[in-house]
């Protein structure tokens, strides 16, 4: 999965790593010697697997905790509907890939 980082010029940089791997959003790291800052993504990667013609379904794809969405019982939101999805998307600014 990819994240995003901002460095110190103020440049956003996609680094690919496991997401058990993955910083906290305002992590700092140093990734071939540069410092990054971790910051959330505005893009959400769609998950092949997940079959989206049935709601609902777990995202594995957005932000765990995400305001207007019930969670799975590890932190993963709900998603209800189709216009459950597009409000989300439209409300945290989100695009799909």
């Amino acid at each position: 999965m990819k994240y995003e980082f901002l460095d110190s010029d103020g440049n956003v940089v996609e680094i690919s790593m496991l997401m058990r791997d993955a910083p906290s959003i305002g992590s700092i790291i140093t990734h071939e010697g540069r410092t990054l800052t971790r910051i959330a993504s505005t893009s959400v990667q769609v998950d092949p697997g997940a079959n989206r013609s049935q709601y609902p379904y777990v995202s594995h794809a957005l932000p765990r905790r995400l305001q207007g969405c019930k969670t799975d019982r590890k932190g993963k939101p709900i998603v209800e509907s189709k216009r459950h999805e597009r409000e989300i998307m439209a409300r945290h600014g989100f695009e799909k890939d």
